[in-house]
């Protein structure tokens, strides 16, 4: 049976850290590990997902949480509360759900104190790996056959029904992915017509109904050149502890250092004091990672230390924000990692076919409107710290904000789907440095965009294809999403709905309250990260933060009976 190892590297002397393994999770199969009982449990999860594929795209990450769940002996003690049709929410029945979701998720805190979590979606890059072991003769050792089992099992259940496969566990069928994950299967030892439900022949039927191999895009020529695997039907197989262990786990991951020897002229930018998008061992600083990072420190100095412990040296603050306060653009707006500064014709050279703006640096209104948030609460604790300097970033910030508003109130979002997204954060931003309803036009432009999308459950749902297509494409049947919810709730919180009618916001938040499961969690709903325009991204633990946080801001800012 699978288990998640947590901070452990095992005795590989290829695996390395920088800061013991802290916030590294690894899968790794015990063939002694769990009873007849939770194999079957195990079992009867994976018999659901596949049956419900086509309906729910992202996996629920159940495997890990069961383990986890079991290990802690978790039981939710907390009674659940449902709000009836003509009912009014009470301040008792939203803390009852926010203390339900927090008892559930923090049963789910790793022991190193970071929360584990599948990060997936896309459904390119397993293939190339997979290829090259393969390739080198060292498939068999670096993947032992449960570990190509699990490989075989990720492919079938993202295979859509037309027999391709899309860029992205939701997308529709493309020649690239549909190419690399039949090849993908044929290595990992599936015969021309072999695969669950004939995955092999209905992968291939799909491919040459479709013009074959030389309809694939350059990056797939590539592949399929360089690794002499070009044929498509060829026999391919010859060729509380919680805040402190969380407050330690920041500390541990905030990057200590700049990069090493001259970086600057290796045109590396400066590191020192931020957070990467995963562990410190990724090494590259980013800028909403950081600006957030920063912010959970600075709540938690003001946190009694019996709780979280010794209170952060200002030392280190100082670092994140000289890291955050380096990366603005010129035009007052962030990008991920460095400032933008090359010229915006080098996109046209862009090689990739499948992804918009990657060559370069662009910015982005979500790392901006974080950098916001993060600046003005570090100058509120710290007011004598680079102050001049932080107002002309605030100020510069806000200004960028408000010119790259689209013409429907909205913002397009970068990292979410799409337009809920960025206008969530947005409003966040725009709200932290003291623009209201009344005083700013772009938060009553986009208060009027979030409120016209509401439907009839209470909630909203944005389709992925917003991405790609650059304007608001409504989910399949106006479903609702939950995390997208929550994201709308939050926006319009920020934009001051409380005080001019809360309708709105009392409709969402029965609608996350009642969607709450028995034990705490909430159901898994559809894709909801984004990247490069036409990459969806999938964060299982996106399910629980947002509804928690949601209905935590909802409580506390929204006046209830």
């Amino acid at each position: 049976m699978w288990r998640l190892n947590i901070a452990d590297g095992g005795n590989d002397p290829y695996i390395f850290s920088t800061n013991n393994f802290v916030g590294r999770q690894t899968w790794e199969f015990d063939p002694d590990y769990g009873t007849p009982e939770e194999l079957a449990e195990v079992e009867a999860a994976r018999e659901n997902f596949w049956k419900n594929r086509f309906q729910v795209r992202p996996s629920s990450d159940l495997l890990w949480r069961m383990q986890f769940l079991k290990e802690k002996r978790f039981k939710q003690t907390i009674r659940q509360v449902k709000v009836e049709n003509e009912e009014e929410i009470t301040d008792g029945t939203a803390t009852t759900t926010i203390r339900r979701a927090a008892h559930f998720f923090s049963a789910l805190q790793a022991s190193d104190g970071h929360w584990a979590g599948e990060n997936s979606g896309p459904l390119f890059p397993l293939p190339p790996l997979v290829i090259c072991l393969y390739i080198t003769g060292h498939l068999e050792t670096v993947f032992p056959r449960e570990y190509r089992k699990e490989m075989l099992r990720f492919m079938y259940c993202h295979q859509n029904e037309d027999g391709g496969w899309g860029l992205h566990v939701e997308g529709h069928s493309n020649m690239y992915c549909t190419i690399l994950n039949y090849i993908c299967m044929r290595l990992l030892g599936e015969g021309p017509d072999d695969g669950q439900d004939n995955a092999c022949s209905r992968g291939r039927k799909w491919i040459l109904d479709h013009g074959g191999a030389v309809s694939i895009p350059t990056w797939g020529k590539a592949w399929l050149s360089r690794y002499s695997a070009y044929l498509i039907g060829q026999d391919v197989n010859q060729c509380p502890q919680n805040f402190g262990s969380f407050r330690l786990f920041f500390l541990y991951n905030q990057v200590r250092d700049n990069p090493c020897g001259d970086f600057r002229n290796m045109y590396r930018h400066i590191s020192r004091g931020s957070w990467t998008f995963s562990e410190q061992d990724l090494g590259w600083q980013v800028s909403d990672c950081t600006a957030e990072g920063l912010k959970c420190c600075l709540l938690l100095t003001v946190m009694p230390p019996e709780i979280v412990g010794e209170k952060i040296e200002p030392e280190r603050l100082y670092d994140s924000v000289n890291v955050v306060l380096s990366l603005q653009s010129k035009n007052g707006g962030l990008s991920t990692c460095e400032p933008a500064r090359a010229f915006k014709w080098l996109e046209w050279l862009n090689p990739s076919e499948m992804f918009e703006d990657v060559l370069i640096e662009h910015e982005h209104v979500e790392c901006t409107a974080s950098a916001i948030h993060a600046l003005v609460l570090f100058k509120k604790l710290y007011p004598g710290h680079k102050k001049q300097e932080i107002e002309t970033f605030i100020k510069n910030a806000v200004q960028y904000i408000e010119e790259i508003q689209m013409h429907d109130g909205s913002w397009y979002g970068n990292w979410g789907i799409c337009f809920i997204y960025g206008t969530w954060f947005a409003l966040r931003g725009l709200a932290a440095a003291g623009k209201t309803y009344h005083n700013c036009l772009a938060v009553r432009k986009a208060a009027d965009f979030l409120l016209k999308l509401q439907l009839d459950d209470g909630g909203w749902g944005e389709n992925y294809l917003s991405c790609s297509d650059k304007k608001y494409i409504p989910l399949k049947g106006n479903r609702s999403n939950l995390v997208q919810t929550a994201w709308t709730l939050m926006g319009l919180i920020h934009s001051g709905q409380a005080e001019r009618d809360p309708t709105p916001l009392h409709r969402a938040a029965k609608l996350l309250i009642n969607s709450q499961m028995e034990d705490g969690d909430f159901p898994q709903h559809e894709i909801t990260g984004a990247s490069m325009r036409t990459l969806m991204v999938h964060y299982s633990n996106y399910r629980n933060i947002f509804p928690l946080w949601a209905l935590s801001e909802y409580r506390q800012r929204v006046p209830l009976p």
